[in-house]
């Protein structure tokens, strides 16, 4: 299904009072409400292993997950937020409530589609804060192909350079650096029954060679 958004007529707020109320729900969880403290700032939580958050994303969005992957939810990507609440259900939920099985990586196929989507149209650029633009893009760092890799460090360089925090593109030329070495995520391998070269399972006793 092809989806276009008419970029010259769009405002933010109208996009959000506008969007289903799940897909609301899902911002609001993963940057908070508009005016918040925390909206638009670099959140801890996201990259932080938490029993506790996954067990409550479970439970509010396990549901949503899976009308998500069946192709049920594909009238969000109409606008930008929308697209986005698309993007954290498949790429980032999908992480929290399926974590340590192959099942968490189900929606990256959907979630890179929606992204590369988003930069064609140009809708990405419409986003509020560059902390929503991140989680845009996130999906090219989890894609186990050197192009995707190198158009995320590209867009996360680029954020950088408008107030995004230095990690995230570090982030994303780490990864890059993984693929361009092994052509896929060694430490995905176990999961997914992918069978370890010798110098992956040397990769995977060094620190942090797991995302």
């Amino acid at each position: 299904m092809t989806v276009r958004v008419d970029t010259a007529a769009y405002s933010t707020d109208a996009d959000y009072a506008a969007l289903d109320p799940r897909a609301r729900d899902v911002l609001d969880c993963w940057f908070g409400t508009p005016g918040s403290d925390e909206y638009g700032k670099d959140q801890k939580r996201w990259f932080k292993r938490s029993d506790a958050f996954d067990t409550m994303l479970r439970e509010r969005f396990g549901a949503l997950i899976e009308a998500a992957l069946a192709l049920e939810l594909d009238a969000w990507r109409t606008t930008p937020l929308g697209a986005l609440a698309l993007v954290i259900v498949l790429d980032q939920f999908t992480r929290n409530c399926r974590r340590k099985t192959a099942h968490m990586y189900d929606g990256d196929a959907q979630a890179l589609g929606i992204a590369r989507r988003m930069i064609e149209e140009g809708s990405d650029v419409l986003l509020p804060t560059v902390y929503h633009r991140a989680f845009a893009y996130i999906p090219f760092e989890h894609d186990e192909t050197i192009e995707g890799q190198r158009e995320g460090v590209r867009l996360y360089t680029q954020l950088e350079a408008l107030g995004l925090d230095p990690s995230y593109a570090r982030s994303a030329v780490r990864h890059a650096q993984v693929i361009e070495r092994f052509g896929r995520f060694p430490h995905r391998n176990a999961l997914l029954g992918r069978e370890s070269s010798d110098e992956e399972i040397a990769f995977l006793r060094e620190p942090g060679s797991s995302f």
